[in-house]
């Protein structure tokens, strides 16, 4: 709507604790404005005259019909698009002035577009960072960023190789998986984790109801067993846990297509969500649901256009994202040295761009008869990559699980659980609930 960076602007510099930034904003001056430009020039007086801005009481006063917004946007993009609104400003006045002059003045009005075509280029605000000139900011910048709270992912072994978790500087995680091996358990043991540690968590579920995920959620924090969970069967013990869930303040949000406008998710939506919830970690359990905004027709440019979105989408608002893939069919032709499939980082269902444009790919896969979780690191932009693969002995039932040093090594028996009764056993693991994926939808 036209106007209504002018309007952030204002609002922004009227209600903005930080001074710095304040003057960061007055430098546009008022020929940045069209429709605010009497409210612009009323704070610029007010500013040359007393050495600040007017509060907002005394700018409401003289201006009784505006009302101020709430600015949550950060200041380089404001910057960004009052420039845009310049441009915009200097286009009407280019074709109203070339209009005034006519075809029998042709010379003049070349000469004045291109005048004007210089003056728009002077507006452009993009800034590379001189690594030469700039060398204490980009160290500082480092460093403040190195000392970031990191996302643990509920996999200590795997934290470890990731300098303590996800990164919540810029993050895009890619996990491949073959369909039916646990990507969405996997997911939600993240889930829970972030939650655990206070980091408030969006996850994307286009084939699993809310409620139904959330009973996997409560059998990684809990133990309680799944199968009864999901088939309604609660005792007084998981009643109890339910309520002191219900007390604690970090939320963990599960996103189905019903929730979105017109049943579709895309990433300004998802962008949204983050901001409002203020989510640190955002997991997306089916990219090929996800509607992409260029309205692609082939799913190898679909997927590199969201996960390019993501990408952005973590840099801007602090968020690590994780994405769920499918393995291609061919992955079943990717055996190691003892004959089970292990999909790799070319694997990736539709296009190997998500690979590309990740910070860290891990490929997953489930040895049934063994009831072995492997998870491998493939690809890692800021480690010294040899492909570590963290495996787990896993009873997916009641959520326990223990590391194996060695994929060769299989205790007799896994960390003791705990029944929905309240008593404590040490058994094999159970397998014995049904993973409900098809060949033809992502675990």
């Amino acid at each position: 709507m036209n106007g209504s960076i002018e309007l952030q602007m204002i609002s922004k510099i009227l209600t903005c604790d930080s001074q710095s930034d304040v003057e960061k904003l007055c430098e546009f001056d008022e020929s940045y404005y069209s429709i605010f430009r009497p409210h612009i020039q009323f704070i610029m007086r007010h500013r040359d005259k007393y050495g600040e801005v007017p509060d907002v009481f005394t700018f409401q006063s003289e201006f009784e019909d505006v009302a101020l917004v709430r600015v949550d946007e950060p200041i380089e993009y404001l910057i960004h698009e009052i420039n845009k609104n310049k441009q915009r400003i200097m286009l009407v006045e280019t074709f109203n002035k070339l209009k005034d002059l006519g075809s029998a003045d042709v010379t003049e009005a070349w000469e004045y577009l291109s005048n004007q075509c210089e003056r728009v280029a002077m507006l452009d605000s993009s800034q590379p960072m001189d690594l030469v000139k700039d060398s204490e900011q980009r160290s500082d910048q480092v460093l403040e960023y190195s000392q970031q709270e990191r996302i643990p992912t509920g996999f200590d072994e795997i934290d470890k190789c990731m300098y303590g978790g996800l990164s919540t500087v810029e993050e895009l995680v890619i996990l491949v998986a073959r369909t039916n091996t646990g990507k969405s358990w996997v997911g939600t043991r993240m889930m829970e984790s972030a939650q655990g540690h206070g980091f408030p968590v969006l996850y994307y579920s286009p084939e699993m109801q809310a409620s139904f995920l959330g009973t996997r959620f409560d059998t990684w924090r809990g133990k309680f067993q799944n199968n009864l969970l999901f088939q309604g069967q609660y005792t007084e013990q998981y009643h109890a846990y339910l309520k002191d869930l219900a007390s604690q303040t970090t939320s963990a949000y599960v996103l189905e297509d019903k929730d979105a406008p017109d049943e579709v998710v895309n990433v300004p939506f998802l962008k949204k969500l983050v901001k409002k919830h203020k989510i640190k970690l955002l997991v997306i359990d089916g990219l090929s649901y996800m509607s992409d905004t260029e309205k692609s027709d082939k799913d190898y440019t679909k997927y590199k256009n969201l996960c390019a979105d993501l990408f952005r989408l973590s840099k801007q608002c602090g968020c690590a994202v994780v994405v769920m893939m499918q393995a291609n069919r061919e992955s079943r032709n990717n055996k190691d040295d003892k004959g089970e499939v292990f999909p790799n980082i070319y694997n990736i269902e539709g296009s190997d761009h998500p690979a590309r444009i990740a910070t860290q790919v891990f490929a997953m896969r489930q040895i049934f008869d063994k009831h072995v979780l492997d998870i491998r690191l493939e690809k890692a932009r800021n480690a010294n990559n040899q492909k570590p693969e963290f495996s787990y002995a896993w009873d997916i039932n009641t959520g326990n699980m223990k590391y194996l040093p060695s994929a060769d090594t299989m205790p007799a028996t896994i960390a003791p659980k705990v029944d929905l009764s309240g008593t404590v056993s040490v058994n094999q693991p159970d397998m014995s609930i049904v993973l409900e994926d098809s060949e033809d939808v992502e675990f």
